[in-house]
């Protein structure tokens, strides 16, 4: 979790002396109402703290844990701090508000109110033109809760690969990930171009169920929850199931292995380099942290989950994305690779390819929406979204506790309800 900043308090010749005049009957009983408050503003930290307990590594994912431990990763796994850097970049309120009260589904109207309770949302805010139309935080959280974003961070590394690229440390999306990590040679990643990776469909045999033992299931339990691998380790035991491209395969593992390149051709962590990159140059208003494999200071990130941030933070992302890597008149990531990197290129990742009925398609790590628009959003298991709209110059960052691991209806709602605040701030 981020640094925590302590106000110390004022001292005994301060308080005896305020303003340079003598401690008053006034001045006590100015104290005391003072201190009567603070103890009511603690009381209410405290219960709402009692409301969202945080649990342990197994019981984090139930009721009554769950909410309270999904913005307090760090307390809970091992993370290493991505330290923010310089100003911080301002994110103006604007003078018009876009609080819509419904959203429409397919014919349907429902209350967005009602949304966000079934949703268990603790906190969304949506950009236009750069300035905050709404904000909200629910269910205990803050401006400055460190919010984990499940698969974010997917398309976190896949910008970090960008900025590689940019900085002439890999050649190409399509040279062989093993040309950069030949120990991979003999496994199921010998020869895989790189964009096969990005696009999940590298061919690698890997099954991601959360709710049942499968592949996903036994690299976390190895490499995240015991601990007993680290994930460069496990990487190597992939083995090929078919040829890369032949379709898309939602992998966490192919996340990994881009997580791992990125690292070799920097030489540094993926926490130093996002900072670099990102955290700093976008004057970011927060430390972040990232969950690592283990406690060794060569610990690798986890880099296809377990990212932490404020939802302003999140927001800066999205609008860094959505302005196509131009920042403040700096030009910091090719605005050719945010297009390429969002835009569906090849058949098997095409919009309503992936999944039978499912309108959406992926490019490196983000999902893309069909039409003209170029929309794209980033998704996180349990309902956490980071959705851009170049188009439109909209950006939404919203964090939740889905009750359940993932929920079609729940996602559906979930556009439909970014749809009403997208609607509602064009006028």
């Amino acid at each position: 979790m981020g640094q925590r900043i302590r106000e110390s308090g004022p001292s005994v010749e301060r308080l005896q002396h305020c303003g340079g005049r003598p401690f008053s009957t006034v001045n006590i009983h100015r104290l005391g109402v003072a201190l009567a408050v603070l103890l009511l503003t603690l009381a209410g930290v405290a219960a709402r703290a009692a409301d969202y307990p945080v649990g342990t590594r197994s019981s984090m994912w139930r009721d009554p844990y769950m909410i309270g431990s999904f913005r307090h990763w760090a307390d809970i796994f091992p993370v290493r701090i991505v330290p923010r850097s310089g100003p911080v970049s301002p994110l103006p309120h604007a003078a018009d508000a876009a609080a819509p009260a419904e959203a429409r589904l397919d014919g349907t109207t429902f209350p967005i109110e009602d949304y966000f309770a079934r949703a268990r949302t603790t906190g969304i805010v949506v950009l236009k033109d750069g300035q905050i139309v709404y904000e909200r935080y629910m269910q205990g959280a803050d401006e400055s809760s460190q919010f984990t974003s499940m698969s974010i961070s997917k398309s976190i590394v896949s910008t970090l690969l960008g900025f590689a690229i940019a900085d002439g440390l890999v050649s190409g999306v399509d040279r062989p990930v093993t040309d950069y990590l030949p120990e991979l040679k003999g496994s199921g990643y010998d020869g895989v171009p790189i964009k096969a990776i990005l696009q999940m469909s590298s061919g690698v045999d890997f099954r991601e169920e959360y709710g049942s033992q499968s592949d996903f299931l036994d690299m976390w339990e190895e490499v995240v929850h015991y601990q007993k691998v680290p994930l460069a380790a496990y990487v190597k035991r992939a083995r090929r199931g078919e040829a890369p491209y032949a379709r898309f395969n939602y992998a966490s593992i192919d996340t990994a292995v881009i997580g791992l390149l990125v690292s070799r051709v920097t030489g540094k962590t993926l926490s130093d380099y996002l900072a670099e990159k990102l955290w700093g140059p976008l004057g970011m208003e927060a430390d972040a942290s990232w969950a690592i494999d283990d406690r060794r200071a060569a610990a690798s990130e986890v880099s296809f989950c377990c990212f932490n941030a404020t939802l302003r933070d999140y927001a800066r992302f999205g609008l860094f994305m959505a302005r196509k890597g131009l920042w403040q008149r700096r030009q910091l990531l090719p605005a050719a690779w945010i297009d390429e990197a969002t835009r569906p290129d090849r058949p098997q990742v095409a919009p309503g390819r992936l999944y039978a009925d499912y309108a959406l398609g992926y490019q490196y790590q983000w999902w893309a929406f069909p039409g003209p628009e170029g929309a794209f959003t980033a998704q996180g298991v349990h309902g956490q979204f980071l959705y851009v709209n170049p188009a439109t110059h909209i950006v939404i960052a919203m964090m939740a506790a889905w009750p359940d691991f993932w929920d079609d209806a729940l996602e559906m709602q979930t556009y439909a309800v970014f749809d009403a605040f997208a609607a509602a701030a064009a006028h």
